[in-house]
């Protein structure tokens, strides 16, 4: 049964971790400090569009702010930040992902394999996913060694709630595995001298520079580097890196 208190506090302990006043996450998604207020207090909800603004400001899923029973899908373990630029280190239970892989083998090299396949095959795989958890992200999965030991890839991919999928598609469970996690946004594009960034360009980042600064390894576990694009033209989204500590 939903808790609308139990809601609202988490919504306060979620705005105090990111630094942010109840007047100035109004201001950012156009409504009041007052009405924050009233959510955090459990007097009323916010409705389903100020929601998905409340999960984008946060930069947490809408299902994880609805989430106040159980842990959710990702629980933020630390937070780090770099000049304006925000670098959350998250733990993430495992997950199923369905989609399509796309393979190189001998003949063809991971960009031949991903230029043939084309946009109206990526969103018929996509669009086939039964069951994907909301909100529905765009996931560009890159799968090292992920068949056989000794094939790479990539998938395109959505998180589900279930391996029952139709015939042709691909099941991937994702590992439990501690991420970094990063987003393209003004304040980290200026990190790499950019007004803009790609979601790669971050993992660059992240590999070359964050991970030895602040006691980090790339996990062996299976769990595998993500994009997860927010928006429809993937013009933004998050980088997703499996680490260890060092």
């Amino acid at each position: 049964m939903f808790n609308q208190a139990a809601f609202g506090e988490k919504l306060k302990n979620i705005r105090k971790e990111k630094g942010l006043t109840q007047d100035e996450v109004g201001a950012k998604i156009g409504v009041s400090g007052q009405a924050v207020s009233k959510w955090e207090k459990g007097e009323c909800l916010p409705d389903v569009y100020n929601l998905k603004l409340l999960g984008r400001l946060y930069r947490v899923s809408v299902d994880s702010l609805l989430e106040t029973e159980g842990d959710g899908d990702e629980k933020i373990v630390q937070t780090i930040k770099i000049g304006g630029a925000v670098f959350e280190i998250v733990e993430k239970r495992e997950t199923i992902l369905a989609g399509k892989i796309v393979y190189e083998d001998e003949t063809t090299d991971i960009s031949q394999a991903l230029e043939a396949f084309g946009e109206s095959l990526r969103q018929l795989a996509l669009n086939s996913v039964i069951d994907p958890v909301l909100p529905i992200n765009d996931i560009h999965l890159s799968l090292n060694f992920w068949k056989h030991g000794s094939r790479r890839g990539m998938g395109f991919m959505r998180e589900t709630a279930t391996e029952k999928q139709p015939e042709g598609t691909d099941v991937f469970k994702m590992p439990a595995s501690l991420f970094i996690r990063a987003y393209t946004d003004r304040e980290t594009a200026q990190l790499l001298s950019k007004q803009k960034c790609e979601i790669w360009e971050l993992f660059a980042y992240i590999r070359n520079y964050f991970m030895p600064a602040h006691g980090f390894k790339m996990a062996e576990n299976g769990a595998q580097e993500m994009e997860a694009f927010d928006t429809a033209e993937h013009t933004t989204g998050y980088a997703y890196m499996p680490v260890l500590r060092i």
